[in-house]
Parts: C-alpha cells; structure tokens; sequence
C-alpha cells in the first residue's frame, strides 16, 4: 500500500479536533460546573450562583480558554432559545385563567410602575436621553422566574397569597418580554420614522400572530398524530426540536428574533393534544438548558469591573433593588391587598431577570447602553440573583419588622 503524502496525513490529524471543538467547550463548561456545584451545595449555596461562578470563571476575561467572545455569545443564545422554549412549553392558559386578576391587574401595574419609577429616577439623576432612561426601565421590570419560583417550591410558598401574586406577576412578565424585545429597536430610533416602523413591527406581529394560529390549528397537529403513528417517543423528541428551530428560524426571517420563534414554538406545542409528552420529554432536560443559560450570562461579565467600578455597582445594585421593592409594594397594594403580602411580594421580585440580559444584549448592539454600562449591568444582576433565595425564603418576616420599627418611633 503506498505511504500517504505527508499533507493529506497532517490535514486528517487536525480534524478532529476541528470537529470535535464544540465537544470539548461543551465538556469543559459541564466539568467545571460540576465541580463548582459540589462545592456549593456543601457551602450550601444555590445550584444557580454556582453556574454564574462557573460562566466567570470560564469567561474570556478570566481565563485563556475561551478566548473568542463572539463564541460565548453563540452558547448565550442557544441557552435563551431553549429556556424560553421550555417556558412557553409550560404557559397554560387554564392556570392562568385561575389568576388572571392578578395577571393582568397586578402584573401589568408592577411592569409600568417599575419603568416609570427607573425612568424617572434615572433621568433626573444622570441626565440621560428620554430613550436610554425608559431602557432602563425596561431593563429593571423583569424578575428571575427560575430563580424566585423555584426558590418558592423549595420552601413550599407557591401556594401563599404572596406566592400566587408572585407567580402571576412573573408569568405576565415571561409574556411582556415580546413587546419589550420588538420596541427596543424602536426606541433606539431604528428603522426611520417612528409611526411607520411602529406599522411595521404591528404588521409583523399580526402576521406570526396568524402563522402561529395556522400552525396552531391546522398544520402542527396533524405532523405530531403523522409522528406519533411510529409509536416511538425518540422520532417525537426529534420532530419537536424540528418545530422547534423551524419556528425560531422563520420568526427570525420576518425580523423578530429567534427566542421569540422559540418561546412561541412553546406556545403551540403547549396547545396540542401532545403538550403532556413534550413537557415529558423536554423538562428533565430543562436544568440543563438554564445551567447552560446562566453559565453564558458568567462568561459575558468581566470580573475587572468590580475592581474598576465597585462603588457604582454598590449604589446600582442599592437602587434596582430598592426601586423594584417599592414598584412590587405598590402594585399588590394596588389590587387591595394587606401589607405584609405587599411586603413580601416586593422583596421577592427585587431582582434582575434572566430575559433582562436578553434585552440588555440588544440594548448594547442598539446603541442604548455603552459596553461599560452593560458589564456594570451585569454585575449588579449576578450580585441581586445571589441575593434572591435568602430574600425570598425571609420575605414574608420583613414586614413584622418593619412594623415593629415604625411602632418604636410612634
């Protein structure tokens, strides 16, 4: 047999690696998670501040491993597309027709009194534009669903007064990241004149709003009773993710975006006479799509900025919290009710969202927030959901201290 020409053999042995390379970041993040994770939970601290620890310490800023940041962006948005399928998988209409009150009345006032209130703050503080302030806002209306509920379940609160009103103001929150995610571009003052390109976006949705109804009604139903003829629950699995990255795909040709595609792939499958066995088949796998997440969002922060700008995510990290706290007070007090269930509601939402560094990431390529900003941002998140579990397990004795005090001075 004749020897091999020596490029042909160098070229194959490189191969494999290049083959291999998503692999490999891929066991690398799971190994050190794991790792990391270990070591939490015997200092008994939440699974999800290991991932954020794991994403810094794997970050291109803190190591050479991952030196490519446009990569780490990559992994972001593969673990944002696949949390918000898992989120519109699990959005019951009949769940939520049991709190609706709650949903519409208390959600949509906690959203507008927490951009008013950022807004109005921020401008008159920093002096900013009108567009960068109601930005921020935005940034600030969104809370950790995954954090807060399942910190909620853990401590058997979901039931409560304070659990319930919670649990509706965060699912009200899921779906107001749709119109969040469309107007940032509009705000940023993209796409010319601000009537037309508002036409465009309501063009836009009402046309996925009827893509998604076909697909709803007529399309999505038959191809799952064709799939589930084979009788095998893997051909399902696979069809799933095939509507899955088709919707996102489409959504992201009409000028949307893939997470939104992914989140209302969620919506219909949800829908189906299947939902059961797609929630079946996807939600064992959902710690892995929101390690994932939370483990891209670590790799995104430069640690240096806390060496460099500690006193602004000091006082940052003061105000979101606070601002958020009374936003969520008044909102419960608005629907009438008593103030420890406002107290405890509040205190519970006083973070910042895992759908706010989606925003926050179209924000920065938008033009609304500077690249310092966005890492002082991104610290003051991390610092606020490490926060989130001892606050929300201690929420409901806030307000008995509170009174105490203010009982003392009287």
């Amino acid at each position: 047999m004749p020897a091999l020409p020596g490029h042909w053999v160098t070229k194959n042995r490189k191969n494999p690696v290049m083959q291999h390379h998503i692999l490999i970041n891929i066991c690398a993040i799971f190994g050190v998670a794991t790792a990391v994770i270990i070591i939490c939970r015997f200092l008994k601290i939440r699974y999800i501040i290991g991932y954020l620890i794991t994403g810094i310490l794997l970050s291109p800023n803190t190591s050479a491993y991952f030196a490519n940041m446009q990569e780490v962006e990559v992994y972001a948005e593969i673990g944002i597309i696949l949390l918000l399928f898992t989120i519109g998988l699990e959005f019951s209409f009949t769940n939520l027709k049991k709190i609706q009150k709650y949903v519409l009345g208390g959600g949509s006032a906690q959203v507008l009194f927490t951009i008013a209130l950022t807004a109005g703050l921020i401008w008159l503080a920093m002096r900013p534009s009108w567009q960068e302030s109601v930005f921020w806002g935005f940034l600030y209306a969104l809370s950790s669903t995954a954090i807060v509920i399942k910190t909620l379940q853990d401590s058997n609160k979901i039931a409560t007064a304070h659990g319930k009103f919670i649990l509706a103001v965060l699912l009200f929150q899921d779906v107001m990241i749709v119109p969040l995610m469309l107007f940032t571009p509009l705000l940023a003052g993209e796409g010319g004149d601000s009537l037309t390109a508002l036409g465009w976006l309501l063009g836009k949705l009402v046309l996925m709003g009827g893509i998604a109804y076909l697909l709803t009604r007529y399309v999505i139903p038959y191809f799952l009773k064709t799939v589930m003829k084979v009788q095998s629950q893997e051909v399902f699995l696979i069809a799933t993710v095939f509507i899955v990255t088709g919707i996102a795909l489409m959504t992201e040709q009409l000028g949307l975006s893939l997470a939104l595609g992914a989140f209302v792939a969620g919506l219909i499958i949800a829908e189906t006479d299947y939902n059961h066995m797609a929630i079946s088949c996807f939600l064992p796998f959902r710690y892995v799509f929101m390690s994932f997440f939370f483990i891209s969002m670590g790799m995104l922060l430069n640690y240096q900025v806390f060496l460099t700008d500690l006193g602004w995510i000091v006082f940052w990290t003061l105000f979101a919290f606070f601002v958020k706290a009374m936003a969520g007070i008044i909102a419960v007090k608005v629907m009438g009710l008593e103030w420890k269930t406002a107290f405890a509601v509040g205190f519970s939402i006083a973070q910042i969202g895992e759908f706010s560094f989606v925003l926050a990431q179209s924000g920065l390529s938008h033009g609304l927030i500077s690249d310092n900003n966005y890492q002082i941002f991104l610290a003051v998140s991390i610092l606020l959901m490490s926060l989130t579990p001892f606050v929300v397990s201690n929420a409901e004795r806030i307000y008995p201290i509170f009174n105490k005090l203010i009982q003392r001075h009287e």
